[in-house]
């Protein structure tokens, strides 16, 4: 009897090893048969079906080099087994586990009905293993897509229940703020909203990147605008906010453009405020705005430690934090404003880019299209 052949003539006897096995994952909760069985007995069914299929020599080492062709497992039983597993909170050890105690399952009660060691049986476990291999993989690929979109999901959620009580801190103390107070009780007040008001920064960062791996993406509302206004009241705004550091505008007229002013007006703040982060103290902060061919252009320039070229790569990666000796150690950020502002300026069919040397600084560039 060919191992396929055995499967499906066996598929109670291996479905009810399983079904132990996967008690022993999960000895804390009381799970009926078909939840622990899951999807086992469609999983068997897809390696059988596998296994009949006609294979050629050279398809066969195209499989053995990690090309796996033609497959039974993108769709249907592994896929409903990973969502119900990770539903289930199954770690991903566990997750594997279940795949080996499978194959040994079946290699086992095979060799105990099958003595006969030939060429075909040699061929059947081959062809066995590789239908084993092809369903570990895709499910594995599936199981790590479900649990990052489950995090995401998590995130979004917990941003949007945040804002709320956030939002009463914020309206608590303006109204003390306002309010004719000793002047400690204001001084604490203004610290509170200058607290909360991070914490609503880092909220907005979570819900954009939340909403941006879900799939929704950078949402934009585009309008008449012109980039010096945008550039303008950036810089504005950074030289109100740190006095001390010194800020210059080089803009090349009006600039104007069909953008969503807000979103922009985001990236160059997070750009600026990167610059102020990790440039050095005493240097200027230069920000220009300019026309080039069919393109408008930003560009963020500041002195300091260059950014090494390895590390480079990495900068528009979500969560990504670079640290150097110029950097404020007592700075909040998540290390997602690079990278949302890479969505949104991709979002508008545009580019961000970093150049960065001891001898000509660090600069960030925005290209726009703007026919």
């Amino acid at each position: 009897m060919s191992l396929a052949a055995f499967i499906r003539a066996n598929t109670e006897a291996i479905a009810a090893e399983w079904e132990r096995f996967a008690a022993t994952l999960m000895p804390g909760e009381r799970l009926g048969s078909s939840v622990l069985r899951n999807d086992v007995v469609g999983m068997l069914g897809d390696i059988a079906a596998n296994m009949d299929e006609a294979q050629s020599a050279t398809q066969q080492q195209a499989k053995s080099e990690g090309e796996p062709g033609r497959s039974h497992f993108t769709q249907g039983a592994v896929v409903e087994h990973v969502l119900s597993r990770v539903a289930l909170g199954v770690s991903p050890r566990q997750f594997l586990s279940e795949f080996r105690a499978l194959r040994a399952t079946v290699i086992r009660l095979w060799q105990r009905e099958n003595n006969d060691i030939d060429a075909q049986a040699l061929d059947d476990m081959i062809r066995f293993n590789e239908a084993i291999d092809q369903m570990l993989a895709e499910g594995t690929v599936n199981y790590t897509r479900e649990v990052d979109r489950a995090r995401e999901l998590f995130l979004g959620i917990l941003g949007h229940d945040l804002r709320n009580p956030l939002a009463a801190i914020n309206g608590l103390a303006e109204l003390q703020l306002r309010g004719k107070t000793p002047e400690r009780h204001a001084q604490l007040a203004s610290q509170i909203l200058i607290s909360a008001r991070r914490m609503s920064d880092m909220i907005s960062d979570l819900l954009e990147v939340a909403r941006v791996r879900l799939g929704s993406g950078i949402t934009l509302h585009r309008s008449p605008t012109c980039m010096k206004r945008i550039c303008t009241n950036v810089v504005d705004e950074m030289q109100a906010a740190f006095p001390n550091r010194s800020f210059r505008l080089n803009d090349k007229g009006e600039l104007p453009g069909e953008w969503d002013e807000s979103r922009l007006s985001q990236v160059v703040s997070n750009l600026v405020s990167n610059a102020v982060q990790h440039g050095a103290a005493h240097s200027t902060i230069t920000v220009t705005a300019r026309r080039r061919e069919k393109e408008v252009e930003v560009l963020v320039h500041n002195e300091g430690t260059p950014i090494p070229a390895d590390k480079i790569p990495k900068l528009f990666d979500s969560f990504y934090r670079l640290n150097d000796e110029n950097a404020d150690t007592s700075s909040t950020s998540l290390g997602l404003g690079l990278y949302i502002s890479h969505e949104i300026v991709t979002a508008h069919g545009g580019s961000i880019k970093v150049q960065s040397s001891a001898a000509s600084g660090t600069t960030f560039t925005v290209r726009l299209p703007n026919t």
